[in-house]
């Protein structure tokens, strides 16, 4: 059970972790044009 809730938080980290570079790299690109 415990390995699960890791794995799921883990999960749900790394889903906001790339939702944030991409946001970032967005931003960026839209400064630079």
């Amino acid at each position: 059970m415990s390995m699960f809730t890791v794995i799921s938080y883990f999960s749900l980290l790394l889903v906001s972790f790339i939702f944030a570079l991409t946001l970032f790299i967005a931003l960026n690109k839209i400064e630079l044009i």
